[in-house]
Protein backbone atom coordinates (compact mmCIF):
# COMPACT_ATOMS: atom_id res chain seq x y z
CA UNK A 1 0.00 0.00 0.00
CA UNK A 2 3.12 2.24 0.71
CA UNK A 3 4.54 1.71 -2.22
CA UNK A 4 1.43 2.19 -4.44
CA UNK A 5 1.08 5.71 -2.56
CA UNK A 6 4.31 6.71 -3.33
CA UNK A 7 4.38 5.67 -6.96
CA UNK A 8 0.78 7.65 -6.71
CA UNK A 9 2.58 10.70 -5.24
CA UNK A 10 5.87 10.18 -7.81
CA UNK A 11 3.78 10.59 -10.58
CA UNK A 12 1.97 13.61 -9.58
CA UNK A 13 4.93 15.25 -8.84
CA UNK A 14 6.16 14.48 -12.21
CA UNK A 15 3.10 15.43 -13.88
CA UNK A 16 3.18 19.16 -11.85
CA UNK A 17 7.02 19.63 -13.41
CA UNK A 18 5.88 18.82 -16.30
CA UNK A 19 3.56 21.69 -16.04
CA UNK A 20 5.71 24.36 -14.77
CA UNK A 21 8.15 23.21 -17.38
CA UNK A 22 5.59 23.79 -19.97
CA UNK A 23 3.68 27.13 -18.65
CA UNK A 24 7.34 28.66 -18.22
CA UNK A 25 8.38 27.83 -22.17
CA UNK A 26 4.29 29.72 -22.81
CA UNK A 27 5.50 32.58 -20.68
CA UNK A 28 8.76 32.42 -22.65
CA UNK A 29 7.39 32.57 -26.37
CA UNK A 30 4.69 35.15 -25.47
CA UNK A 31 7.72 37.55 -23.79
CA UNK A 32 9.31 36.69 -27.54
CA UNK A 33 6.53 37.59 -29.54
CA UNK A 34 5.90 40.84 -27.38
CA UNK A 35 9.25 41.75 -28.75
CA UNK A 36 9.03 41.42 -32.13
CA UNK A 37 6.95 43.23 -35.25
CA UNK A 38 6.41 47.15 -35.85
CA UNK A 39 4.60 49.33 -33.55
CA UNK A 40 0.67 48.42 -33.95
CA UNK A 41 1.28 45.05 -34.51
CA UNK A 42 -1.90 43.35 -33.49
CA UNK A 43 0.66 39.80 -32.37
CA UNK A 44 2.96 42.49 -30.35
CA UNK A 45 -0.17 44.35 -29.06
CA UNK A 46 -1.99 40.86 -27.44
CA UNK A 47 1.05 38.57 -26.49
CA UNK A 48 1.58 41.90 -23.95
CA UNK A 49 -1.65 41.36 -22.80
CA UNK A 50 -1.29 37.61 -22.84
CA UNK A 51 1.88 37.66 -20.33
CA UNK A 52 0.11 39.12 -17.65
CA UNK A 53 -3.25 36.71 -18.47
CA UNK A 54 -1.21 33.97 -18.24
CA UNK A 55 1.07 34.35 -15.70
CA UNK A 56 -1.80 34.99 -13.49
CA UNK A 57 -3.62 32.17 -14.18
CA UNK A 58 -0.75 29.82 -14.57
CA UNK A 59 0.63 30.64 -11.57
CA UNK A 60 -2.27 30.57 -9.74
CA UNK A 61 -3.19 27.25 -10.69
CA UNK A 62 0.41 26.06 -10.57
CA UNK A 63 0.49 27.54 -6.34
CA UNK A 64 -2.58 25.08 -5.69
CA UNK A 65 -0.77 22.68 -3.68
CA UNK A 66 0.94 25.32 -1.58
CA UNK A 67 -3.08 26.94 -1.25
CA UNK A 68 -3.96 23.52 0.23
CA UNK A 69 -1.62 23.73 3.21
CA UNK A 70 -3.98 27.03 4.13
CA UNK A 71 -6.65 27.11 2.14
CA UNK A 72 -8.77 30.01 1.74
CA UNK A 73 -5.97 32.52 3.65
CA UNK A 74 -5.62 35.72 1.86
CA UNK A 75 -1.62 35.71 2.30
CA UNK A 76 -1.91 32.96 -0.38
CA UNK A 77 -2.57 35.72 -3.13
CA UNK A 78 -0.32 38.56 -1.69
CA UNK A 79 2.78 35.53 -2.59
CA UNK A 80 0.89 34.95 -5.84
CA UNK A 81 0.83 38.49 -6.90
CA UNK A 82 4.10 39.39 -5.42
CA UNK A 83 5.79 36.68 -8.18
CA UNK A 84 3.42 37.95 -11.03
CA UNK A 85 4.32 41.26 -10.21
CA UNK A 86 8.11 40.60 -11.26
CA UNK A 87 6.55 40.70 -15.37
CA UNK A 88 6.09 44.38 -14.92
CA UNK A 89 9.77 44.72 -16.40
CA UNK A 90 9.40 42.66 -19.29
CA UNK A 91 6.72 44.35 -19.77
CA UNK A 92 8.34 47.54 -20.37
CA UNK A 93 6.21 49.18 -17.45
CA UNK A 94 7.60 50.89 -14.49
CA UNK A 95 5.43 52.24 -11.58
CA UNK A 96 6.23 55.30 -9.03
CA UNK A 97 4.00 55.11 -6.42
CA UNK A 98 3.63 57.90 -3.81
CA UNK A 99 2.40 58.36 0.01
CA UNK A 100 3.27 54.41 0.52
CA UNK A 101 2.87 55.27 4.70
CA UNK A 102 -0.51 55.69 4.04
CA UNK A 103 -1.43 52.51 2.54
CA UNK A 104 1.15 50.27 4.87
CA UNK A 105 -0.48 52.23 8.01
CA UNK A 106 -3.99 51.52 6.56
CA UNK A 107 -5.99 48.67 8.82
CA UNK A 108 -9.28 47.52 8.32
CA UNK A 109 -10.07 49.97 5.24
CA UNK A 110 -10.95 50.06 1.54
CA UNK A 111 -8.92 51.12 -0.96
CA UNK A 112 -10.73 52.35 -4.19
CA UNK A 113 -8.64 52.82 -7.70
CA UNK A 114 -9.71 54.29 -10.97
CA UNK A 115 -10.15 51.20 -13.57
CA UNK A 116 -8.87 51.82 -17.11
CA UNK A 117 -7.33 49.12 -18.33
CA UNK A 118 -7.58 45.10 -18.03
CA UNK A 119 -3.56 46.27 -17.14
CA UNK A 120 -4.72 47.41 -13.70
CA UNK A 121 -4.73 43.92 -12.21
CA UNK A 122 -0.68 44.20 -12.81
CA UNK A 123 -0.86 47.53 -10.70
CA UNK A 124 -2.83 46.15 -7.89
CA UNK A 125 -0.42 43.30 -8.01
CA UNK A 126 2.58 45.84 -8.06
CA UNK A 127 1.12 47.40 -4.52
CA UNK A 128 0.03 44.22 -2.48
CA UNK A 129 3.33 43.59 -1.03
CA UNK A 130 2.34 47.29 0.23
CA UNK A 131 -0.73 46.76 1.07
CA UNK A 132 -0.01 43.41 2.52
CA UNK A 133 -3.38 41.78 3.71
CA UNK A 134 -5.98 42.12 0.58
CA UNK A 135 -9.03 40.78 0.14
CA UNK A 136 -9.11 40.15 -3.66
CA UNK A 137 -12.49 40.85 -5.49
CA UNK A 138 -13.72 39.25 -8.55
CA UNK A 139 -17.02 38.60 -10.63
CA UNK A 140 -18.37 35.45 -10.16
CA UNK A 141 -18.31 34.36 -14.31
CA UNK A 142 -14.51 33.81 -13.11
CA UNK A 143 -15.19 30.62 -10.72
CA UNK A 144 -15.77 28.74 -13.46
CA UNK A 145 -13.08 29.55 -15.23
CA UNK A 146 -11.13 26.15 -15.22
CA UNK A 147 -8.49 25.51 -13.37
CA UNK A 148 -7.98 29.15 -12.31
CA UNK A 149 -11.57 30.00 -11.13
CA UNK A 150 -11.37 27.32 -8.47
CA UNK A 151 -7.92 27.65 -7.43
CA UNK A 152 -8.29 31.47 -7.32
CA UNK A 153 -10.88 30.45 -4.60
CA UNK A 154 -8.62 27.89 -2.90
CA UNK A 155 -5.98 30.88 -2.71
CA UNK A 156 -8.84 33.29 -1.07
CA UNK A 157 -10.61 35.20 -4.08
CA UNK A 158 -14.06 36.27 -2.93
CA UNK A 159 -16.38 35.86 -5.67
CA UNK A 160 -19.07 38.24 -6.01
CA UNK A 161 -22.60 37.54 -8.16
CA UNK A 162 -23.30 40.52 -9.67
CA UNK A 163 -26.57 39.42 -10.48
CA UNK A 164 -28.01 38.70 -7.52
CA UNK A 165 -28.06 41.65 -4.91
CA UNK A 166 -28.98 39.40 -2.14
CA UNK A 167 -25.81 37.38 -2.84
CA UNK A 168 -23.65 40.02 -3.42
CA UNK A 169 -24.58 41.35 -0.18
CA UNK A 170 -23.93 38.00 1.59
CA UNK A 171 -20.42 37.78 0.07
CA UNK A 172 -19.76 41.38 0.81
CA UNK A 173 -21.21 40.75 4.72
CA UNK A 174 -18.23 38.28 4.16
CA UNK A 175 -15.47 40.83 3.47
CA UNK A 176 -16.73 43.11 5.90
CA UNK A 177 -16.12 41.00 8.91
CA UNK A 178 -12.50 40.61 7.47
CA UNK A 179 -12.01 44.21 7.60
CA UNK A 180 -13.15 44.47 10.84
CA UNK A 181 -11.61 41.50 12.36
CA UNK A 182 -8.72 40.78 10.40
CA UNK A 183 -7.76 44.59 9.74
CA UNK A 184 -7.42 43.32 6.39
CA UNK A 185 -8.30 45.81 2.98
CA UNK A 186 -10.42 45.59 0.17
CA UNK A 187 -9.51 46.27 -2.88
CA UNK A 188 -12.19 48.02 -5.36
CA UNK A 189 -12.88 49.86 -8.69
CA UNK A 190 -15.50 51.98 -7.69
CA UNK A 191 -16.86 52.40 -11.72
CA UNK A 192 -17.46 48.90 -11.73
CA UNK A 193 -15.94 48.58 -15.50
CA UNK A 194 -13.33 49.81 -17.25
CA UNK A 195 -12.57 53.36 -18.94
CA UNK A 196 -10.06 53.33 -21.45
CA UNK A 197 -10.51 57.34 -21.83
CA UNK A 198 -9.19 60.32 -19.88
CA UNK A 199 -11.94 61.07 -16.87
CA UNK A 200 -13.82 58.52 -14.77
CA UNK A 201 -17.31 57.16 -14.74
CA UNK A 202 -19.53 57.75 -11.88
CA UNK A 203 -18.75 55.56 -8.67
CA UNK A 204 -21.53 52.54 -8.02
CA UNK A 205 -22.29 52.30 -4.79
CA UNK A 206 -21.87 49.15 -3.26
CA UNK A 207 -18.14 49.72 -1.70
CA UNK A 208 -19.53 52.66 0.08
CA UNK A 209 -22.30 51.01 1.20
CA UNK A 210 -19.74 48.31 3.04
CA UNK A 211 -17.43 51.28 4.08
CA UNK A 212 -20.48 52.85 6.24
CA UNK A 213 -21.78 49.39 7.40
CA UNK A 214 -17.93 48.26 8.50
CA UNK A 215 -17.03 52.20 9.84
CA UNK A 216 -14.08 51.50 8.02
CA UNK A 217 -12.18 54.81 6.25
CA UNK A 218 -11.83 54.87 2.26
CA UNK A 219 -8.19 55.10 1.07
CA UNK A 220 -8.48 56.59 -2.54
CA UNK A 221 -5.64 55.33 -4.52
CA UNK A 222 -5.24 57.04 -8.15
CA UNK A 223 -3.07 55.58 -11.17
CA UNK A 224 -2.32 58.35 -13.78
CA UNK A 225 -3.72 57.99 -17.82
CA UNK A 226 -1.99 54.90 -19.29
CA UNK A 227 -1.06 56.79 -22.12
CA UNK A 228 1.20 54.05 -23.76
CA UNK A 229 -1.82 51.83 -24.44
CA UNK A 230 -4.20 52.57 -27.41
CA UNK A 231 -6.27 49.54 -27.75
CA UNK A 232 -7.66 50.85 -31.45
CA UNK A 233 -4.57 51.19 -32.85
CA UNK A 234 -3.00 47.87 -31.08
CA UNK A 235 -0.04 50.09 -29.79
CA UNK A 236 1.20 48.84 -26.26
CA UNK A 237 4.66 50.81 -25.35
CA UNK A 238 6.89 51.08 -22.69
CA UNK A 239 5.08 53.43 -20.04
CA UNK A 240 5.62 55.02 -16.63
CA UNK A 241 2.66 55.24 -14.19
CA UNK A 242 2.28 57.89 -11.49
CA UNK A 243 0.35 56.35 -8.71
CA UNK A 244 -0.68 58.30 -5.53
CA UNK A 245 -2.38 57.48 -2.40
CA UNK A 246 -4.69 60.22 -0.83
CA UNK A 247 -5.77 60.61 2.68
CA UNK A 248 -8.28 58.17 4.08
CA UNK A 249 -11.48 59.84 4.32
CA UNK A 250 -13.39 58.32 7.08
CA UNK A 251 -16.53 56.95 7.76
CA UNK A 252 -17.07 56.90 11.78
CA UNK A 253 -20.63 57.91 12.28
CA UNK A 254 -21.71 58.15 8.70
CA UNK A 255 -25.05 56.35 7.95
CA UNK A 256 -26.52 55.71 5.09
CA UNK A 257 -27.99 59.10 4.77
CA UNK A 258 -24.17 60.02 4.01
CA UNK A 259 -24.14 57.58 1.05
CA UNK A 260 -24.42 60.35 -1.84
CA UNK A 261 -21.84 62.64 -0.08
CA UNK A 262 -19.48 60.36 0.34
CA UNK A 263 -19.37 59.35 -2.87
CA UNK A 264 -19.27 62.37 -4.36
CA UNK A 265 -16.57 63.79 -1.80
CA UNK A 266 -14.20 60.95 -2.91
CA UNK A 267 -15.01 60.85 -6.52
CA UNK A 268 -14.56 64.60 -6.53
CA UNK A 269 -11.10 64.02 -4.57
CA UNK A 270 -9.93 61.37 -6.68
CA UNK A 271 -10.69 63.60 -10.62
CA UNK A 272 -8.79 66.68 -9.16
CA UNK A 273 -5.46 64.24 -8.65
CA UNK A 274 -6.03 62.11 -11.56
CA UNK A 275 -5.61 65.02 -13.48
CA UNK A 276 -2.72 66.56 -11.73
CA UNK A 277 -0.88 63.21 -12.25
CA UNK A 278 -1.80 63.17 -15.90
CA UNK A 279 -0.74 66.87 -16.45
CA UNK A 280 2.98 65.96 -14.69
CA UNK A 281 2.75 62.96 -17.54
CA UNK A 282 1.81 65.27 -20.81
CA UNK A 283 4.32 67.77 -19.19
CA UNK A 284 6.95 64.94 -18.86
CA UNK A 285 6.32 63.23 -21.95
CA UNK A 286 7.97 66.54 -23.91
CA UNK A 287 11.07 65.79 -22.89
CA UNK A 288 13.04 62.54 -24.33
CA UNK A 289 15.02 62.22 -20.92
CA UNK A 290 12.07 62.06 -19.17
CA UNK A 291 10.59 59.30 -21.65
CA UNK A 292 13.45 57.45 -22.15
CA UNK A 293 14.99 57.08 -18.23
CA UNK A 294 16.09 54.23 -16.22
CA UNK A 295 13.48 53.36 -14.10
CA UNK A 296 13.56 50.66 -11.53
CA UNK A 297 10.18 48.61 -11.96
CA UNK A 298 8.59 50.14 -9.10
CA UNK A 299 9.64 53.63 -7.02
CA UNK A 300 8.25 54.34 -3.86
CA UNK A 301 8.09 57.77 -1.56
CA UNK A 302 6.44 57.04 1.69
CA UNK A 303 5.59 60.76 1.44
CA UNK A 304 4.48 63.08 -0.97
CA UNK A 305 7.68 62.61 -4.34
CA UNK A 306 10.68 65.70 -3.32
CA UNK A 307 12.88 66.90 -6.33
Amino acid sequence: MAGCFLCSLGWIVRYYLYACAACFGIFVLLTVLSKLGERGNKLKYYSKYGMIYFATQSFTTLFAPFSLLRPRNIDNCRIIATVIARASKLLGITWELRNAQILRQAKGAIVLTNHQSSMDILGMMILWDILRKVVPIAKLELLFLFPFGPTAWLAGVQYINRKNRPSAMKSFDRCKRMLTEDDAKMYIYPEGTRYPERGMLPFKKGAFHTAIEAQVPIVPVVFSHMYFIQSKRHIFDDGHVLIDTLEPIPTAGLTKADLDQLIERTRTAMLARYEELNREVDAGLKSVQWVNRDRPRLTVYEGKKTN
